[in-house]
Parts: C-alpha cells; structure tokens; sequence
C-alpha cells in the first residue's frame, strides 16, 4: 500500500493537534501540513501532490468559492463535521465531499473510517464511484435521463453555475463530452439501466 498524503485545515488548533495524533497512529498516510480555517492552503497544493483534504465545517464554508470554482477538490476532501450543518450555510453541497467524520466519534472509530476509505482505494482506484465523487455520479445518471443544466441544478437545489462545473469535471475526468457518450459511460457502471433510457420520452 502507498503512502497518503493529508493536509488538515482545521480552525480549532486543539481540534487540529488531536488529529494529526490520530492520524499518526494509522499505517500508510502522511501529515504534510496543517492549515487554520483562514489560512489560504491552495498555494501548497499547487506545488504538491495531495490524496486528501481534512477540513472542518468552518473551512469549508470559508472556502466555498474555492471549492466551487475547483470541484475536483472535492472528490479529495474528508470534511471533519461537529456543529449542526443548519447552522451553516453552504453555497457547496458536503454531499460531494469524498468522507465526513465527526469530532465527536470516538478514535476507533475514527480510525476505522479512514482506514476503510484508504483500502476502498487501495482494492479499485478505477472504480467508477470512486473516480466521480457523489454528486458527479448524480449528475451522470440526471443527464443520461436527458435532463438540461437548469431542471438538474433546480432537482438538486443547485445552481446553475454549480451544475455546469461538475460537468465540466466530469468531462475532464472521464474525457466524455457528449451526452451519448455520458449515457454510454452511465449503463456500463450501472448508474442507469438501459430500460430505463429505453423508456425516456424522445425529446
């Protein structure tokens, strides 16, 4: 198994400390670096190489534009959750996030998680639902059954903008820029079956 590489962008230096302690104590990942909610953290990652992302609610709302304008973080990002996410306002949905954990979790199971999220990995990196995050894999089967950018932004309570960034990191990822080709790609991975594309209204 290769060496993971995180970097934590936790506000909480408490919070922060005590999960490098937890991660150190797990075979096979690396801290590269820690971050505070505020500090600007995209400078690093452009000149590394990062797996994941471990970043608390507060983060993640505060750099909501980065992530939306760079959704590709998002299929890297472990959020790491304690207050209630309607306390929150989100203009990124952390549906898309690769993991969540919570604080209050007890360590093993923290662990168990996370160890769990690095051998899912480690047995199919090619798997289609861990090359699109979520969301992406949402949006696939949405497209496939012939919904426009607007009906999929209004289903997913999304806007528009945001649903035209997946899809733009879908094409990047996959290299499918038509929507038959995104419909092919949808019945090989079972994200939709051919019946029911079959029984689509022809538009």
């Amino acid at each position: 198994m290769r060496i993971r590489s995180f970097i934590l962008v936790i506000d909480s230096y408490l919070a922060r400390k005590g999960m490098v302690a937890l991660l150190n104590r797990i075979h096979g990942l690396r801290v590269l670096k820690e971050f505070g909610a505020k500090e600007a953290f995209l400078p690093y990652l452009e000149s590394r190489s990062v797996d994941y992302i471990v970043i608390d609610q507060h983060a993640f709302q505060h750099w909501s534009g980065l992530f939306i304008s760079n959704p590709g973080l998002l299929e890297k990002t472990i959020l790491l959750e304690y207050a209630h996410k309607e306390d929150l306002v989100q203009e990124v949905s952390t549906s898309d996030v690769k993991a969540s954990i919570h604080l209050m979790e007890d360590r093993d199971s923290l662990i168990a998680k996370i160890r769990n999220l690095l051998d899912r990995q480690d047995r199919d990196p090619e798997s289609p639902s861990l090359h699109l995050s979520p969301r992406e894999i949402t949006i696939v089967r949405l497209v496939s059954m012939g919904l426009t950018n607007r009906e999929i932004a209004e289903k997913l309570f999304l806007s528009t903008h945001t649903v035209m960034s997946h899809r733009k990191n879908i094409n990047s990822k996959l290299g499918i820029k038509s929507i038959s080709g995104l419909t092919i790609y949808a019945i090989v991975n079972n994200i939709i079956t051919i019946e029911e594309v079959s029984s689509l209204p022809a538009k």
